[in-house]
């Protein structure tokens, strides 16, 4: 069984209901639980929440919570590799096979059918060894990073590098904080927090944004228009 996991805790401090909220006249979690569904690769699409309220949100779009997540893995510094875990375990107490596991973020509005396609054959490309992380180039080079000083004063965090030119520096790259693959068994048979070998799935950067803070709900909201007025003149006959 081939299982999508959206984990929509509804704890979130910055932006309350974050996972729920208005974007672009819907709720945030639709365009996640659109893009799994299309993706059209999956047997179950489980929305992993602790909140009756999203979970009959999630009922309206047209999908089904087999269950509520364990309250105990809903607080703010719970590893999401035990959510992960834990939601693979309880399938498999009601009887299901599972074989592979993609985690799609329910704040990433940008991410297509297509990008989960994709980042299943990388996966399947190398044979389930390792997970593929969404990832995203930084906009500049990291040796070219400032700090703001104790006395207010902008201080280079790598002064040895700081002169190079971009060609000579390292291409660096971010979790995109969207999609992530990985096989039952590699999940299942280790107890890491977090996995730091994977193989990359490389996202432009016009479809990452780490919603947070309002105004990052701005941008994405912002990018999302963009992406679709692209996408309308580019199929205008």
């Amino acid at each position: 069984m081939l299982l999508a996991i959206i984990p929509a805790r509804s704890g979130s401090s910055r932006i309350i209901n974050k996972n729920i909220i208005d974007f672009n006249g819907k709720p945030l979690i639709s365009y996640a639980l659109k893009s799994a569904k299309n993706a059209n690769i999956f047997d179950t699409i489980h929305v992993s929440t602790d909140s009756l309220i999203y979970a009959n949100i999630v009922k309206e779009l047209g999908f089904e919570v087999d269950f509520l997540r364990d309250p105990s893995l809903s607080g703010d510094n719970v590893e999401i590799t035990k959510v992960l875990r834990w939601v693979v375990q309880e399938y498999e107490k009601r009887g299901k096979i599972i074989s592979e596991i993609c985690m799609i973020m329910a704040t990433a509005p940008l991410i297509s059918s297509t990008d989960i396609i994709n980042i299943r054959k990388i996966f399947l490309k190398h044979n389930g060894s390792k997970p593929v992380l969404a990832v995203t180039s930084f906009p500049a080079p990291i040796e070219q990073g400032l700090k703001i000083t104790d006395n207010g004063l902008l201080k280079a965090i790598f002064p040895d590098k700081f002169h190079l030119k971009t060609q000579k520096l390292l291409k660096a790259y971010q979790d995109a904080g969207s999609l992530f693959y990985i096989s039952r068994d590699l999940l299942m048979e280790t107890d890491t927090k977090a996995y730091t070998e994977c193989y990359p799935f490389i996202l432009e950067r016009e479809k990452v944004v780490d919603i947070d803070e309002v105004e990052d709900l701005l941008i994405a909201e912002a990018l999302y228009l963009g992406l679709k007025a692209r996408e309308k003149k580019k199929n205008k006959p």
